[in-house]
């Protein structure tokens, strides 16, 4: 490949726009490209076919359209390559020529079938016939700073085949009679390989071949920027149209050259001095900057510029003041518009009267909880002996130990603001009698009013 015979203009591109000159030369050689890739992929894509066939499983022969794509990449690149460079070629021509975009088809279809800039680093081993280490060293070398942008190229080139192929294969679907359509779920269609079927083959077929010639389009044209900004192609295409321009100008300079030559140099300047343009002085008025060292000329320190300097002075003053009056106006503004917002203030708490419909007020209890208790215990009335104990319990934690009961409250709340082995083996006695009708056995009650002064 010489630069100087390449038929795109040369110049430092970003990577984006030298992708689109890559979609711009395919819109040129559009015809030749996809002739090429059609021709080839037409082929390949008839054998899988045929191979799927004979084994009655169709997703073969989609995988291995998938998989070749390498194979379809390297005759796009090879037509480009070629048209890029002046030498437009044909399908039958591209295809005649085989032996020269098939070398290294092997890496290409092993471990080289998943390299995310696959159209950007083909040219290295298709056009500059790198292998092994050297084709490493110089994928490193082109990659430093366009890898990122190839591996995005293929990245939404792959979303683009996608909803191409699933566009193809339901419009196709939308064509054939009501009696022939299948229900088709999407994901069992995804990960369920009995699902494929030859019509799938097709619709990628399709989508593999309108999209395939813009990714290695893409790819070549960012390989090509690339190659400019690194070895200046641009550069010496230039000097070489300026070098054929000036062909005449430096043919007639070789013939003047000898008479030149027999000049005597120092003859020649001094007749160029004899020019009354040297050798003569003039007075001259021009602006310089003032005198910067620190010292002041006081003959230039009249009325008027005193004057001036006061006047700068003022405005100088003016300005600052203004901007501190900025300042604080911003200031101001913020803490009236941005206050923080508060909540309303907290209301000082105010143990309730009652809770479960039992009085809680220290005056309403007797002196000695325990002892009453156990007094209505011995008179059999175990209910009202274990209210007692329960509402002197909830008494003690609101007015004594400071828990902070509200009417809303039930009974496991109260078990989980003032937890207890006590309190849970009250309440769970109380809401046994009093909801299920169930009373504790005497014993139970009496254990619990001798552990009351625990609380």
């Amino acid at each position: 490949m010489q630069p100087a015979d390449i038929a795109v203009e040369l110049r430092p591109r970003t990577p984006w726009e030298a992708i689109d000159l890559g979609l711009a030369m395919l819109q040129r050689w559009w015809r030749q490209a996809y002739a090429a890739h059609a021709a080839l992929l037409f082929a390949l894509a008839s054998i899988a076919l045929g191979v799927a066939w004979i084994l009655s499983h169709p997703w073969v022969a989609l995988v291995a359209v998938w998989w070749l794509k390498p194979v379809y990449d390297r005759i796009v690149l090879h037509v480009l390559s070629r048209a890029v460079f002046g030498n437009v070629k044909g399908a039958r021509a591209a295809l005649g020529e085989a032996r020269e975009w098939t070398g290294g088809l092997f890496w290409a279809l092993t471990l080289g079938r998943f390299d995310l800039a696959r159209s950007f680093n083909l040219p290295v081993v298709q056009l500059e016939g790198q292998r092994g280490g050297a084709a490493r060293e110089r994928r490193n070398l082109l990659g430093r700073r366009a890898r990122g942008y190839a591996v995005w190229l293929t990245i939404v080139f792959l979303h683009f085949e996608a909803v191409l192929y699933w566009s193809f294969y339901f419009f196709a679907s939308l064509l054939m009679p009501a009696t022939a359509q299948e229900t088709r779920d999407f994901f069992d269609a995804l990960f369920t390989s009995e699902a494929w079927g030859y019509d799938d083959v097709a619709a990628y077929a399709m989508a593999v071949l309108i999209l395939e010639p813009f990714y290695v389009a893409g790819g070549f044209a960012l390989y090509l920027n690339r190659r400019t900004l690194l070895e200046g192609w641009d550069l010496e295409v230039a000097l070489r149209r300026i070098a054929a321009r000036a062909a005449p100008v430096l043919l007639l300079l070789f013939i003047a050259l000898p008479a030149l030559a027999q000049k005597d140099p120092k003859q020649e300047i001094a007749e160029v001095l004899k020019d009354p343009i040297f050798g003569y002085e003039r007075d001259a008025m021009a602006w310089r900057p003032r005198n910067l060292s620190g010292e002041k000329d006081k003959a230039d320190k009249g009325p008027d510029f005193r004057f001036a300097g006061w006047l700068a002075k003022f405005a100088q003053y003016v300005m600052w003041a203004l901007v501190a009056a900025a300042v604080v106006y911003a200031l101001w503004w913020l803490a009236r518009n941005f206050r923080p917002q508060r909540g309303p203030p907290l209301e000082r708490y105010q143990p309730p009267a009652s809770l479960f419909g039992m009085e809680l007020a220290p005056e309403t209890l007797p002196p000695d909880v325990p002892a009453a208790v156990l007094a209505l215990l011995a008179k059999g009335k175990t209910r009202e002996a274990l209210a007692l104990l329960y509402r002197g319990s909830l008494s003690r934690l609101v007015h004594q130990r400071g828990v902070q009961l509200r009417s809303s409250h039930t009974e496991m709340e109260v078990l989980a603001l003032a937890p207890s082995d006590y309190l849970r083996d009250l309440i769970g006695a109380w809401r046994a009698c009093a909801y299920a009708d169930r009373l504790p056995p005497p014993q139970t009650v009496e254990r619990l009013a001798n552990g009351f002064p625990g609380l």
